[in-house]
């Protein structure tokens, strides 16, 4: 019996009339739970794509579905801080293949870092580790094995390397030069107190802070039997000031760099703030912590699109979308942040910070610091635009720009004019700037 012959109406269910009708008059409540189940499974789907294909829920698709990727950015979140609070304190063994381990000195969202020796030759290396058994946690032993495989292929001299990778006691592994630098994290809060810092003497403070077993710089030296000592040259002491604009720069190029090559290769990092940023004694970069990088052509799985630090965070990341200029986004606003010395979104909890990302443009730098010089303000903002549109479409264009201000050379913003949004919107056809009008179109 039909509902015609009935008249009886499903309420809250849209009815239809031609078969052909019945994929666009789907409720969208069965459209909501797909895409969520999509987005579970590693899938990309596009909210863009949603809206075209279902044009009768069209309007409260492009309104609810972002709003779905977060929330499932934020389960995601709630899940790793909980294995992050479970990490062992200690774990049962002193070495590591080939490596014997020193000391810990740090730990990141999935994994700890020790300082180690290696037994045949002496050298002193890093030692990343996955602080889970692998027996416990499959689904990110693939993860972390797919980080030492990635970040192994990359050879630039602003990344740190790595050098092989392994399983050992139930646990995995692998083995990175050992960098004796410091975050930019650290510079840059340092440079909130005093108006003048060396990198060297911030390392010498942080190996002094190290717990028992840190092989400082000069111990390293005299352990390898390879180093000639009275040859060791003390490295040139280097000075940031709260206006070493010039410096900020050269850090910007270096770090420009490396993601130039990594993009090259096919990979983004996907976590670029100023902790993954390392500055030795010279004021070399090193760019480290590629644990939630994936190739460009893979859509990868939902944890690793999603996880990262969500001040860095491009918007578009938030709705499980990215390719080279969301590492960009990031770089930008790591470098907005050694500008003014303060974070471009400060909130909170996690909530609002998502919010902020999402709806909120910083403010311009030199709104906070009136000394920054226009063209550094002008790469900044063209970094971290919300539209991937009006940002450096690669690191290419990113470092020709600031090898350009570095040559006191004019920086031209990629934002659009008023005058071509005032004829935007006499033609009638200005998009909104929200970044659901434009996300996956």
């Amino acid at each position: 019996m039909s509902d015609e012959e009935t008249d009886f109406v499903l309420q809250g269910f849209p009815q239809h009339s031609e078969d052909q009708d019945l994929r666009a008059r789907q409720p969208v409540e069965i459209l909501a739970t797909q895409f969520v189940e999509e987005l579970r499974s590693g899938k990309q789907p596009s909210v863009a794509s949603y809206a075209r294909r279902y044009p009768l829920h069209a309007v409260t698709i492009r309104e609810s579905f972002p709003v779905l990727a977060l929330l499932e950015q934020s389960r995601i979140h709630t899940e790793a801080a909980a294995f992050r609070t479970n990490m062992p304190e200690k774990f049962p063994f002193k070495k590591l293949g080939r490596c014997e381990l020193l000391c810990e000195i740090g730990r990141g969202g999935m994994g700890v870092v020790f300082q180690a020796r290696e037994v045949d030759s002496g050298h002193v290396v890093a030692v990343k580790l996955l602080p889970w058994r692998v027996s416990v946690v499959p689904e990110w032993q693939k993860r972390f094995e797919e980080e030492a495989r990635t970040t192994a292929k990359l050879r630039h001299r602003n990344i740190v390397p790595v050098f092989r990778f392994g399983q050992e006691h139930g646990f995995c592994y692998f083995v990175m030069q050992f960098v004796n630098g410091i975050g930019l994290d650290v510079i840059i809060r340092r440079l909130r107190e005093v108006d003048g810092v060396m990198y060297q003497d911030e390392i010498e403070r942080m190996e002094s802070a190290q717990p028992a077993g840190f092989v400082s710089s000069v111990a390293m030296s005299a352990i390898r039997p390879d180093v000639d000592l009275d040859r060791i040259e003390e490295p040139k002491r280097k000075k940031l000031s709260r206006t070493s604009w010039k410096s900020f720069t050269q850090i910007a190029i270096q770090t420009a760099q490396a993601l130039r090559h990594a993009h090259k290769e096919g990979i983004l990092h996907n976590d670029i703030k100023p902790g993954n940023v390392l500055l030795d004694g010279g004021g070399r970069v090193w760019i480290t912590d590629f644990g939630l990088s994936q190739p460009m052509n893979s859509s990868g799985n939902q944890t690793s699109r999603l996880m990262g630090t969500l001040r860095y965070m491009a918007p578009e990341r938030l709705l499980g979308s990215h390719d080279a200029r969301s590492d960009i986004y990031s770089l930008g606003i790591t470098l907005y942040e050694l500008l003014t010395l303060q974070p471009a979104f400060a909130a909170g909890n996690e909530d609002d910070m998502m919010s902020q990302v999402l709806d909120q443009t910083p403010v311009p730098p030199r709104q906070i610091q009136k000394l920054i010089p226009n063209g550094l303000e002008t790469i900044v903002m063209n970094c971290i635009s919300a539209n991937p549109m009006h940002r450096y479409p690669s690191g290419d264009a990113l470092l020709g720009d600031l090898l350009k201000f570095s040559n006191d050379q004019k920086i031209v913003s990629l934002r659009p004019s008023k005058l071509s949004t005032f004829m935007s919107k006499m033609k009638g056809d200005e998009k909104s700037p929200r970044l659901r009008d434009f996300f996956d179109e």
